[in-house]
């Protein structure tokens, strides 16, 4: 019953005000309340916070790591990942579908990381916009292993040309790195410089995202 009672109370500050004044693991408890049917799930939030080191870290955590921690099984890892996805396909949805426009640089790093900020390996991936810099599309154009992720230069001017882009954003993740680019990504980024060129179609910034760091080659002159 004081299990029952407390899952209620914190429906109750949630309806009130969000997460406002919630702990790191209040709100990873308040999610698993709806994973987990009964019982006390704050030990297993802590659990999860402990082992994963934040928020953030847990939520990006693989099926088979949340399923380690005590109290997690397969099942209820799978629903914990599906709620972070559901975050990154309403953040891709909310870009095309509002056309919403990614001119700050903090909003479309935040937006990226949404995207692929939690992926194991390399992931390049784009943001085509249109001449109001409204975001048409968002693209997944390669994964690669950790050191490594590539497209060919034609089908991303091939795509941009479908939905009519005048520009696109690229970005890409070091999982286990640094924020800086490689020789290899400093060419690759050339390679499509050039091929969107020939098509009257701009290369905006190129982003390489590593831990809470990020590199933009606009930026540091890179572009």
């Amino acid at each position: 019953m004081e299990a029952k009672g407390h899952r209620q109370r914190l429906r109750e500050r949630f309806a009130k005000s969000g997460f406002e004044g919630f702990h790191d693991y209040e709100v990873l408890e308040f999610l698993l309340t709806f994973i987990f049917r009964q019982g006390d799930v704050k030990p297993i939030a802590k659990s999860l916070i402990t082992e994963f080191g934040s928020f953030s870290a847990a939520l990006d955590a693989s099926i088979s790591k949340l399923s380690q921690v005590k109290g997690m099984g397969e099942n209820s890892s799978l629903a914990l990942v599906a709620m972070r996805n559901a975050l990154k396909y309403y953040f891709a949805d909310l870009a095309e579908s509002q056309k919403i426009q990614l001119t700050k640089r903090s909003e479309l790093i935040q937006f990226l990381r949404s995207q692929i900020g939690n992926r194991e390996n390399e992931v390049l991936f784009a943001v085509f916009l249109n001449a109001k810099n409204e975001g048409l599309k968002t693209s997944e154009l390669g994964e690669g292993t950790v050191l490594q992720a590539s497209a060919s230069p034609r089908k991303i001017v091939e795509q941009g040309l479908s939905l009519r882009a005048t520009s696109l954003i690229l970005a890409h993740n070091h999982p286990g790195g640094v924020a800086e680019p490689s020789d290899g990504d400093i060419a690759i980024t050339d390679e499509i410089k050039k091929a969107l060129a020939l098509v009257e179609m701009s290369l905006q910034d190129h982003i390489i995202l590593a831990s809470n760091d990020y590199f933009s080659f606009v930026k540091n002159g890179y572009l």
